[in-house]
C-alpha cells in the first residue's frame, strides 16, 4: 500500500534522485501495461493506462516540486509554451531547499547516518 501511495499522493518531498527513479518506473511499468491493454482492450485500455500515467507522473512531480519550495500548482506552467516547461524543467532539477520547509522535512538528511557509539 505504501508504494502506491508513494505515485499517487500530492504531499510531502522527493529528492532528485528520487524523482527520476519513480518516473523511470512509471514509465516503463506504463509502457509494458499499455501495449498489453491495447491488445486486450483497444484504445480505451490504453487511454485507461495513459490516464494514470499522467496522474502519477504529476503526483510525483508535485512531490518534487514541494522539495524546491514550489507549489504544485506550477505543473500549470506546461501550458505555456517555450517559457513554461523551460522554467519547470529547471525547478525540478535544481537542488530542494535545505531544511524543513512548508511542505515537510528534508528528505535529503540522514538522520542517525555511520553514527558511532564510543561510550562502551
Amino acid at each position: 500500500m505504501q508504494l502506491l501511495t508513494a505515485y499517487t499522493v500530492r504531499f510531502g518531498r522527493i529528492s532528485r534522485a528520487t524523482w527520476l527513479a519513480r518516473l523511470l518506473a512509471l514509465t516503463l511499468f506504463c509502457t509494458a501495461f499499455g501495449m498489453l491493454a491495447e491488445w486486450a482492450f483497444a484504445s480505451a485500455g490504453a487511454a485507461l493506462v495513459a490516464f494514470v500515467f499522467v496522474w502519477c507522473a504529476a503526483a510525483v512531480s508535485v512531490q518534487r516540486l514541494h522539495d524546491c519550495g514550489v507549489s504544485g500548482w506550477w505543473l500549470l506552467a506546461l501550458l505555456f509554451p517555450v517559457i513554461g516547461p523551460a522554467w519547470l524543467a529547471w525547478q525540478l532539477l535544481r537542488r530542494g531547499e535545505a531544511g524543513t520547509n512548508a511542505y515537510g522535512d528534508n528528505p535529503a538528511v540522514r538522520e542517525d547516518y555511520l553514527q558511532v557509539d564510543i561510550a562502551r
